[in-house]
């Protein structure tokens, strides 16, 4: 079996572990087979809970609506008092294909170690990112995701082209025409200066002056991304192998403050 615990970036995050636990519901509902159900509860000591149960296969002979309930049931009392059964369940080649066609996004998470900050920040991202209607940033988002642990070089990579994308699609929906013709440091001169906070008046306060310095310390740091990436990266004629060594930390402290960076600057655009 591949996983022999619960993955803890998933069993930590309440609200993921409860997506998870509702989507593999959704794919034992669909995948498994009375003769599956009775062996499963066999072979783990749940004839009570499954083949005794009142309504648990009979649902099932029937094609009843409840029956994904009862499996929801079944999997939420397993995620704490039979975690062998549960991942059991999930590591069935029919279960996870089933999973994976229900919520391709999760199957994903639940496959691969994430790094716990960026999925948390991806997710509240993509909250920003819809309620603004600025740009949708699912793609560049995934790829972050995807990214760490296994490959920090594009991790930043794709940090950097989300930033890019946010940036670009502001000035566009503000009406700024020939977007895609500025490099990085105009872009994002371009960017700061639209949404006001590159201003070359003196503060009205104490207070607006340190308003300002986390501004321009941001546009540094959206900046730093940049060049991070045009130097760890494997383009602008880099040689693969080559490149200056870059740690999984390091990247998903980039990877991090880029997706609040995203974030902040969205809801600055916001109407």
């Amino acid at each position: 079996m591949k996983n022999q615990k619960i993955p803890d970036h998933i069993a930590d995050d309440d609200g993921l572990f409860g997506r998870f636990k509702i989507a593999l519901s959704e794919a034992l509902a669909v995948s498994m087979d009375e003769s599956e159900w009775k062996k499963f509860a066999v072979r783990y000591g749940l004839r009570d809970r499954i083949i005794g149960h009142e309504r648990f296969i009979r649902s099932l002979q029937w094609g009843d609506a409840d029956h994904e309930g009862h499996v929801l049931d079944l999997i939420e009392q397993m995620s704490y008092s039979n975690v062998p059964a549960f991942l059991d369940l999930v590591e069935r080649p029919n279960v996870k294909r089933a999973l994976k066609r229900k919520d391709p996004e999760i199957f994903d998470i639940w496959q691969h170690d994430v790094d716990p900050v960026v999925t948390a920040l991806s997710h509240s991202l993509g909250e920003v990112a819809a309620v603004s209607s600025v740009i949708d940033l699912k793609t560049h988002i995934e790829r972050i995701e995807k990214a760490l642990p296994d490959d920090p070089y594009l991790a930043v990579g794709a940090t950097k082209d989300l930033l890019e994308a946010a940036m670009r699609t502001i000035l566009t929906n503000r009406g700024h025409t020939d977007v895609r013709k500025l490099h990085f440091p105009e872009l994002t001169s371009t960017c700061f200066n639209e949404l006001g906070l590159s201003p070359q008046t003196p503060p009205a306060s104490k207070g607006e002056g340190h308003i300002r310095k986390i501004s321009s310390n941001a546009r540094k740091m959206i900046e730093t991304a940049n060049e991070l990436r045009n130097l760890t990266g494997t383009g602008h004629g880099h040689v693969v192998g080559t490149e200056e060594e870059l740690s999984v930390e390091d990247a998903s402290l980039v990877a991090s403050n880029g997706l609040i960076l995203a974030a902040w600057i969205l809801k600055k655009a916001a109407p």
